[in-house]
């Protein structure tokens, strides 16, 4: 007797948490990860479904799909990438899941005061 492979929607295994402070020194790295049948994809938005990319030395997705900013100078700090709301999302054929909304906040460590 065989059985059939059973397909289903994509859940969650490891969703990410809703907040996410850190500073520009250590970097931060927030995963996520689903499984499904068929194996869902996964992607990262941001709050406005702006797809996330790759920015070299800023913000990049590593091959477990978790969403990596790497420590940086305090001059390199952006807004829009640092202080922003991103979202993971799985699909598989069967459906699409949202994850919870992630705040992430950047900070930087040691500024200095300036004497004028």
């Amino acid at each position: 007797m065989m059985s059939a492979v059973e397909r289903h929607g994509p859940y969650f295994t490891r969703e990410p948490n809703h907040t996410n402070d850190f500073s520009n020194s250590t970097g931060a790295v927030i995963y996520c990860s689903a499984n499904g049948n068929p194996m869902p994809s996964i992607r990262w938005e941001t709050k406005d479904a702006i797809v996330v990319n790759e920015i070299s030395g800023v913000r990049h997705i590593r091959h477990d799909n978790s969403l990596v900013f790497p420590p940086f100078r305090a001059e390199d700090y952006r807004q829009d990438i640092h202080s922003n709301i991103y979202q993971c999302i799985a699909s598989n054929s069967v459906g699409t899941i949202r994850s919870r909304y992630v705040q992430v906040r950047a900070v930087n460590e040691c500024e200095e005061e300036v004497d004028e």
